[in-house]
């Protein structure tokens, strides 16, 4: 009754080997590790690693984390090793045994759970991991509505049941990692946060996180919502600004009719980019113009209110009622529309 302990490396040293020793020692003899494309730098080092009868999944190529760790997922599937759950842990000596095991108790507490390993961030922490996790921390709780203290943490339990949803999400480099907190709200999986040391060997250097090309990714991932309703928004400025050219006095048939064209492209965008990753098509469908035609409703009242009671310009206005419905329809969708039922 023992999760498995997944470990991607690229080109690791000795600390690798201590690691799985010393795992061993504390009781965890399931392990897996992955070569991500190593080459002939740290064959020898794998070989060592086989003789400790851990088996080494080989990458002839570099391929990203987020394919190695699912290149381990799937070994580890498919020769039943992971019916108590995956254990990620990194390569580099930044996870200690100690808190492994602080990760495979908490597991045995809350099987379904998703378990983080947290980090404090207090001390000697390279600044680039100190603001890079911040930053990152702020963006997900804004547009996930979830607290997680670490988002980069790569020590993280996985629970079994979860484990063929975490193999089939997108991701090849460090983005994996947030695809998989971008799923806890969308499949309504449980998390649990448990406190870890906070290690950091030669003020990072051994990382292969590239903070510039890999937080474009990672924020990418977090703010494909903005993109999807400021595509949506222009249309429906364009349609609303054209109409009531044309059909001047019918304010409310211009913004039925902006709303019904820029709603299907914000429903099928969202839907695809965004939230519903394994939602029901449509489910969220009628949830998503349940909540479309509330919110058209309350921008019609803004407009009506902006331009006609307090004589602000009928573009400014229906600008502005927008603006205002923004936080609120993003909200709704998070929490109503695309929600994924528990099974």
């Amino acid at each position: 009754m023992q999760p498995c302990v997944l470990i991607p490396a690229f080109q690791p040293d000795k600390k690798l080997v201590n690691l799985v020793r010393d795992l061993h020692a504390a009781g965890l003899e399931k392990i897996v590790v992955v070569d991500d494309g190593g080459g002939s730098e740290s064959a020898a080092l794998f070989a060592e690693i086989r003789t400790l009868n851990v088996p080494v999944v080989t990458h002839v190529v570099n391929q990203g984390k987020g394919r190695a760790l699912k290149t381990g997922l799937n070994y580890i599937l498919e020769h039943g090793l992971g019916d108590w759950g995956v254990i990620t842990a990194d390569a580099d000596g930044q996870h200690k045994p100690d808190d492994i095991e602080k990760i495979a108790r908490a597991m045995t507490l809350d099987p379904d759970a998703l378990v983080l390993g947290v980090r404090e961030f207090k001390g000697d922490v390279p600044l680039r991991s100190k603001f890079g996790n911040r930053m990152t921390r702020l963006i997900f709780t804004a547009i996930n509505g979830a607290d997680i203290r670490d988002t980069q943490t790569g020590l993280r339990g996985l629970p079994a049941r979860h484990l063929r949803l975490f193999l089939q999400l997108k991701g090849e480099q460090y983005e994996y990692e947030m695809n998989q907190l971008l799923a806890i709200r969308t499949h309504e999986i449980k998390v649990s946060q448990v406190q870890i040391a906070t290690v950091y060997i030669e003020a990072n250097q051994s990382s292969h996180f590239n903070p510039v090309l890999d937080s474009l990714k990672i924020y990418g991932l977090l703010l494909r919502f903005m993109a999807s309703s400021s595509t949506a928004g222009l249309i429906d400025l364009g349609i609303f600004y054209g109409l009531s050219h044309l059909l001047p006095g019918y304010l409310l048939a211009t913004v039925v009719a902006a709303r019904i064209v820029s709603s299907l492209v914000n429903y099928f965008l969202n839907h695809t980019l965004v939230f519903a990753r394994g939602s029901r098509h449509r489910q969220s469908l009628a949830r998503y113009y349940v909540l479309a035609t509330i919110i058209m409703l309350l921008s019609y009242s803004l407009i009506r209110l902006f331009n006609q009671v307090l004589g602000w310009p009928l573009l400014l206005a229906k600008i502005s009622g927008d603006g205002l419905l923004y936080v609120l329809s993003f909200y709704m969708q998070r929490e109503f529309v695309y929600r994924t039922p528990r099974h």
